[in-house]
């Protein structure tokens, strides 16, 4: 059986019960209690002998050169490290009490709680001062490592996977009671060489994490391993980074400019960071909080950490040689200074947008420039019909919707004597190629399409430059009104219409036409019977013809929307298929029934993302009453693999229907 199988076959999980549950509680308590007393001690006891043990001759002697009293510089030092592992104490506290019945929960509490002892100055000031304290900081320094260690290596199922992988714990164990025991003898035989056997440590639990997310995660626990990924890559290269380049490098560089950086903001973030980063991550993952904005936090972390370097080298470049253009000036370092600034602030914005497409496109092959808006319309925001009384042939125009896409009037047909809607492109767009092809693709489509529930187009043109479609008038308001005035809409009221929405998709796919802007506003309630309503699809503007001889040129502005857009979509518009459809048309079905949309974000590219990698939410989540069957219906629709979906939208509806 292979591995996938086996895990398959299982239902592992980290919850405890019965006397477990009870034992794993009373161990915490014992422990937390332990931590309290070493902190309060901690905090009464004051280090007068030993003032400056954490700080290297050299630094002593940098700091007296830049005037800054050793002693004001422990307080300072000492202040940070507290409050970092205050936090770490709230934040053990909290997990623990959000999560005491999980054993994987505990175990991250205890790390955190006793690491905050053992890993930062409270505990460190205490053991070195008084020995009595030193066997209690040793058991501290213990569980936090090895208890580190074993949830690297089983997070976030409680398993070691591969299953060997548990004896490399054995060693590390090891390891940590020989350096335990060094610290306990003598503080000062602590060599460097331990710390890198620990990094290496550290990265063979990455290397696990990795296997793991490759071979055996599901899309869930592939979300929660990303945190813990990045979270220990960001302390190993800080730790490395630090120790073998940065502060050997920068050292015998430093000024009294550069040294008051290194002791009061470089120190202090090389000494918490390697500790807070895997920690956080761990952190976030176990109580799901914002827990998939993971990958948007590293999309603008390579934005902006590349846009700082790159900045940084231009203003410094541009610094240097204004510098020198006007170093025979009294005034020459601040004429350099105001020019360097100016440039930095003209060139950032567009700076930024070229960076964020490149990472865009490059790691997460988002096509979709989403920083690119629309033209408004134009002022006044109507076109020259409403100063008409007839359109063509139409007569009495009525106004009867305005959209950032088109306007729509009510008339009536000159030889039937029914209502009809006129469709009209702004006078903004209308010089738009993209707009206009758009416009008049839609009336290609429609023009095709005889379906009971798919709009009908009767006429299309073009009347003194201005781009037309006359359709059939529809009594009633769209399924975006609806949900707006009634939340979420009962199963029984959804059924019927997502039967309808699917039968016209199916057809539509039939036909050779992909919709790709299914939403609720593009779907219309006619209600002009005593029947339950009609529901009409609308809009096919950006509808992809398949094998179409001629393709449509882009607008260069999104061809969607945002909310419901399938992951394939995102990546290669061009090549989708109706299965693109069905995956929106589950985004839509989520929302009718919750009343809440799967992914909801304000920022674009986190949606974008969100969608690329986020599972689906399962709908019996927010409401338990709902069968099971639908939930997992509503997950298959909106994969992310379209090969994953249901094959036609009707093959989806049944499934919600059985």
């Amino acid at each position: 059986m292979s591995l996938n199988a086996k895990l398959n076959s299982s239902t592992a999980s980290t919850r405890l019960n019965g006397k477990h549950l009870l034992l794993a509680r009373l161990a915490w308590w014992g422990i937390a209690i332990l931590t309290f007393v070493y902190a309060i001690a901690t905090m009464i006891y004051r280090s007068g002998d030993t003032p400056f043990t954490f700080l290297e001759e050299r630094e002593i002697i940098l700091l007296k050169q830049i005037g800054v009293s050793p002693d004001f510089y422990v307080i300072y030092f000492n202040t940070i490290l507290s409050i970092t592992a205050l936090f770490f104490f709230i934040a053990g506290y909290v997990i623990f009490w959000r999560r005491s019945d999980d054993w994987m929960a505990i175990l991250v509490s205890l790390t955190m709680t006793t690491g905050a002892l053992s890993s930062f100055s409270w505990g460190f000031r205490l053991s070195v001062a008084q020995p009595g304290w030193r066997l209690l900081y040793f058991l501290f320094f213990l569980i936090s490592s090895v208890a580190v260690e074993i949830i690297f290596f089983t997070f976030p199922d409680g398993r070691f996977i591969p299953a060997r992988s548990r004896w490399l714990v054995a060693p590390f164990a090891v390891f940590v009671l020989f350096r335990g025991v060094i610290l306990y003898i003598d503080r000062n035989l602590d060599l460097n060489i331990l710390f890198y056997i620990y990094m290496s440590l550290m990265g063979i639990s990455l290397l696990a994490q990795v296997y793991r997310y490759r071979r055996v995660s599901n899309p869930n626990q592939r979300q929660q391993a990303k945190w813990v990924i990045y979270g220990l890559t960001l302390m190993i290269l800080i730790g490395i980074s630090d120790s073998l380049f940065l502060t050997p490098m920068l050292f015998p560089l430093l000024g009294d400019l550069t040294a008051k950086f290194y002791f009061f903001v470089y120190l202090p973030l090389i000494t918490v960071g390697p500790y807070l980063a895997p920690v956080i991550g761990i952190g976030f993952s176990i109580l799901r909080y914002r827990l998939w904005d993971i990958d948007f936090v590293i999309n603008r972390s390579l934005v902006y950490g590349a846009l700082t370097t790159l900045l940084a080298v231009l203003f410094g470049g541009s610094l240097f040689i204004v510098s020198q253009l006007f170093q025979n000036y009294a005034g020459g370092p601040l004429v350099a200074v105001a020019i360097s600034a100016t440039v930095f602030g003209v060139i950032f914005n567009p700076t930024r947008r070229r960076i964020q497409r490149f990472v865009d496109q490059r790691f997460y092959n988002i096509q979709i420039d989403y920083q690119k808006t629309p033209p408004a319309l134009a002022s006044g925001g109507q076109t020259q019909v409403l100063h008409q009384v007839h359109f063509g042939q139409y007569q009495g125009l009525e106004l009867i919707g305005r959209g950032g896409m088109a306007e729509v009037y009510k008339s009536t047909h000159p030889t039937q004597g029914t209502p009809v809607a006129i469709k009209i492109l702004p006078t903004a767009l209308a010089a738009e190629t993209g707009f206009r092809q758009r416009f008049a693709r839609e009336a290609q489509v429609i023009s095709t399409l005889t379906h009971p529930n798919i709009v009908r187009i009767f006429d299309s043109g073009d009347q003194d430059g201005q781009l037309y479609m006359v359709m059939e008038y529809l009594a009633g308001k769209d399924l975006a009104q609806l949900l707006k005035t009634n939340g979420r809409l009962p199963l029984a009221q959804t059924l019927p219409l997502v039967q309808q929405i699917a039968s016209a998709l199916d057809y539509a796919h039939a036909a050779g036409f992909v919709h790709r802007d299914i939403k609720p506003s593009n779907i219309l309630l006619e209600t002009s019977s005593k029947d339950s309503p009609r529901a009409v699809l609308t809009d096919f503007g950006i509808a992809k013809i398949n094998n179409a001889h001629t393709a449509m040129t882009s607008t260069g502005y999104m061809l969607g929307t945002f909310d419901y857009v399938a992951p394939e979509q995102i990546q290669e518009s061009s090549k989708v298929d109706g299965r693109a459809d069905i995956y929106a048309l589950g985004v839509m079905v989520y929302q009718m029934l919750t009343g809440e949309l799967p992914f909801k974000h304000s920022n674009p590219g986190a949606l974008l993302i969100a969608h690329l990698t986020q599972p689906a939410p399962d709908a019996c989540e927010m409401l338990p009453d709902l069968s099971r069957h639908i939930g997992g219906a509503i997950q298959r629709a909106m994969a992310k693999k379209p090969e994953d979906r249901f094959a036609t939208a009707t093959e989806f509806v049944q499934e919600l229907a059985r």
